[in-house]
Parts: C-alpha cells; sequence; structure tokens
C-alpha cells in the first residue's frame, strides 16, 4: 500500500481528473458546432489519463517510498 502522503497526492490527482472530465462534458454540451469536439475530446482523454494515474498512484500494492 502506498504512504499516507502518496495516498492523498494520488487522490487529487484522480479528484483533479474527474474535474476535467466534467469541465469537458460541459464544454461539449454547451458548443454548437456540427464538427467533432475534438477539444472536449482531448479535455476528457487528459482527464482519464489523469484519474487512473492517481488511483495508480493512490492503491498499488508495495509502493512505499519511505526511505
Amino acid at each position: 500500500m502506498a504512504t499516507k502522503g502518496d495516498k492523498n497526492v494520488g487522490l487529487t490527482l484522480a479528484a483533479a481528473g474527474a474535474g476535467i472530465i466534467g469541465a469537458a462534458v460541459v464544454f461539449g454540451l454547451t458548443t454548437d458546432s456540427g464538427a467533432i469536439d475534438w477539444v472536449g475530446i482531448v479535455m476528457a482523454t487528459a482527464g482519464l489519463i489523469m484519474v487512473l494515474t492517481g488511483l495508480v498512484r493512490a492503491y498499488r500494492p508495495g509502493a512505499s517510498h519511505a526511505g
């Protein structure tokens, strides 16, 4: 299990990623264009990467960095 600091950082990163995904959804819903919304797709992908990275950092087994 990760240290308490790593867990806090990971959960903060995951929460920020979820916020970015929410912003991408709002942006996609409020932008009226007939084309593919590449900005929303890129934002949502970045948010998903942040969520996954944060959860892995918070909950990966055997990841104690205490020196």
